[in-house]
C-alpha cells in the first residue's frame, strides 16, 4: 500500500547525514505521533471528567498500573530498540533481527501478568487509595479493562521500538495518530451515546491500542521487511541476545516503574486533601503530558542515531545530537511552561473543572510548571545513558530522583505547607536529579569518549 510506504532515512543515513537534518527527521514523524498521544490522553480524561469529578479521580489512581504496564514494555522496548541500532552500527544485520524477534516474544510474559493483575488485583489495589464508592467503583472497573486488554499498548510500544531501532520512523506515526483519531472518535460515543460511561473510555483506549499495534506489525512484517527482515519460523529463544536486551531493558523499565509506585504514593498522600485534589493532579498529570510525551519523541528520534554512534564509536556525532536534542526539547518544555504559568483556568477549563478545583488548581498548576524550565533538557540527558549500555545511570537517577528526593520532600512539605507542598516537593526533586544527571553526563563522556578514541577503528577516532 503507498500509504504505508517508508519514507526513512537508509541506514546510512545513520552515520553520513548531517546530524540537524537527520535528527528532524527521525524524531518529526515521532514528535507528531506524540503529541496525538498526549491529545488523546486529554480527550480522554475531557470526556470522563464529564462524568462527574469522582470519575476522573479514579482515572488519576489507576494510572500508576498504568505506568507499570507501560515501564515493562518500555523496558524491553527501550532493550530492542538499543540493540538493533548497536548491532546495525557495528554491521551485525543477523543479530539486529534476532533481537526484534526475542524483544516481541519477551512481550507475551508482560502481557500475561498485566491480564492476571486485572483479574486479581485491580480492587485491592484502588481500595488502598479511597473508600468513597463512585471512585472506588469506577475506578476498579476501568483498571480492570485496561489491564485485560492490555495486549495493544503493549505490542504497540515493542513494534515502535523495532521499526525505530532500524531508522523507521513513518510507520510508528501513522500508527499513534490512527489511534489518536480512533480514541476521540469513540470516547463520545461508547461513554454517552452507548451509555458505558466509564467502561467505554477504557474500551475505546483499549481499541485505539489495538488499532495502533496492528499497524505497527504491517510495517514490521511488511513495510520494513527488506530493512530489518522478522522471522519467527524456526524461532529459538537466543539466551544472549535476550540477555543484552533485558540488560538495557530491565533499568529502563525499573526506572519507570519506581515512578509508578512513589506516583501511587503521592497519590495516598494527595487524596488525604480530598476528591477535588486528585482531580486536579490528573488534570495536570494530563495536561502536561503536551509538554513530555514530544520529549519523548525527540529521545526516540535522538536514540538510534546514539546507538549506531555507540556501534561505530564515533564520539563527535553523538555529541552533536545530544546537544541538539537537549537545545530542541528544553525550547518545547519552556513554552509549556509559559502556558501553565499565564493561562491555567483556561487549562482547567478544558477539563470541565468544577469550583472547587478552579480554587485549587490555579496555584497548583503553577507551582508544578515551575520544573518545565529545565524538565526537556533532564530527559533528554537521562536518555543517553542507554545506547551506552549505561543504563544504570538512568535507574540510580530515577531512584534518586523518587526516593530519595521526592518521598521525603513531599512528605515534609505537605506536614510544613499543606497540599502546595506537595507540589514544591516534586518541583524541588526534580531540580536536584536535574544536577545528578548533569554530572553524570560529563562523567560518561571522560570515560567513554576516551576509551572510544584509544580503542575504536583509525576512522571512528578520525571523526571524534
Amino acid at each position: 500500500m503507498k500509504l504505508f510506504a517508508d519514507r526513512r532515512p537508509p541506514q546510512e543515513a545513520l552515520a553520513s547525514e548531517p546530524v540537524r537534518s537527520l535528527l528532524f527527521k527521525m524524531a518529526g514523524p515521532s514528535i507528531i505521533a506524540m503529541l496525538m498521544q498526549a491529545m488523546y490522553n486529554t480527550v480522554d480524561s475531557m470526556y470522563v471528567s464529564r462524568i462527574s469529578d469522582g470519575s476522573l479521580a479514579a482515572v488519576t489512581l489507576a494510572f500508576p498500573v498504568q505506568m507499570i504496564m507501560g515501564a515493562l514494555s518500555t523496558g524491553i522496548g527501550v532493550g530492542i530498540n538499543s540493540s538493533i541500532s548497536r548491532n546495525l552500527g557495528a554491521k551485525n544485520y543477523r543479530e539486529a533481527s534476532a533481537a526484534a524477534a526475542n524483544g516481541l516474544m519477551l512481550g507475551l510474559f508482560t502481557v500475561a501478568i498485566m491480564a492476571a493483575f486485572g483479574l486479581l488485583g485491580a480492587g485491592k489495589f484502588v481500595s488502598i487509595y479511597t473508600d468513597d464508592p463512585e471512585v472506588l467503583e469506577a475506578g476498579t472497573a476501568y483498571l480492570r479493562l485496561i489491564c485485560l486488554l492490555g495486549f495493544g499498548s503493549i505490542f504497540s510500544q515493542l513494534s515502535f521500538s523495532v521499526l525505530q531501532g532500524s531508522g523507521s520512523m513513518l510507520i510508528p506515526m501513522i500508527s499513534q495518530i490512527s489511534g489518536g483519531l480512533i480514541v476521540i472518535i469513540l470516547d463520545p460515543i461508547l461513554i454517552f451515546a452507548a451509555g458505558m460511561g466509564i467502561h467505554g473510555a477504557a474500551v475505546a483506549s483499549s481499541t485505539a491500542q489495538a488499532v495502533s499495534m496492528l499497524i505497527g506489525m504491517y510495517g514490521i512484517f511488511v513495510v520494513n521487511k527488506a530493512n530489518l527482515p522478522v522471522s519467527f519460523r524456526g524461532f529459538r529463544p537466543d539466551l544472549t541476545i535476550i540477555k543484552d536486551i533485558l540488560a538495557v531493558g530491565i533499568p529502563a523499565a525499573m526506572t519507570q516503574a519506581t515512578t509508578s509506585i512513589v506516583a501511587g504514593i503521592v497519590n495516598k498522600q494527595i487524596a488525604v486533601f480530598g476528591t477535588a485534589t486528585v482531580a486536579v493532579y490528573g488534570a495536570y498529570s494530563k495536561l502536561s503530558s503536551f509538554a513530555t510525551l514530544p520529549v519523548f519523541g525527540v529521545t526516540r528520534g535522538m536514540n538510534p542515531i546514539l546507538g549506531y554512534c555507540c556501534g561505530a564509536e564515533n564520539s563527535k556525532r553523538f555529541d552533536e545530537t545530544e546537544k541538539l536534542a537537549v537545545i530542541v526539547a528544553n525550547s518545547w518544555t519552556f513554552f509549556c511552561f509559559l502556558m501553565f504559568m499565564f493561562i491555567p483556568r483556561t487549562m482547567l477549563g478544558w477539563m470541565n473543572a468544577t469550583p472547587e478545583m478552579y480554587e485549587i488548581g490555579v496555584t497548583s498548576f503553577r507551582l508544578l510548571a515551575m520544573s518545565m524550565c529545565i524538565l526537556g533538557a533532564s530527559i533528554v540527558m537521562t536518555q543517553i545513558f542507554p545506547p551506552l549500555k549505561k543504563s544504570y545511570i538512568s535507574l540510580t537517577s530515577a531512584l534518586m530522583r523518587q526516593v530519595l528526593f521526592l518521598l521525603p520532600l513531599t512528605i515534609l512539605f505537605s506536614k510544613t505547607i499543606g497540599m502546595n507542598g506537595i507540589w514544591i516537593g516534586i518541583c524541588t526533586a526534580d531540580a536536584l536529579n536535574f544536577i545528578y544527571v548533569i554530572i553524570m553526563n560529563i562523567w560518561v563522556r571522560k570515560k567513554v569518549f576516551t576509551k572510544w578514541g584509544k580503542n575504536g577503528s583509525p576512522e571512528a577516532a578520525a571523526e571524534a
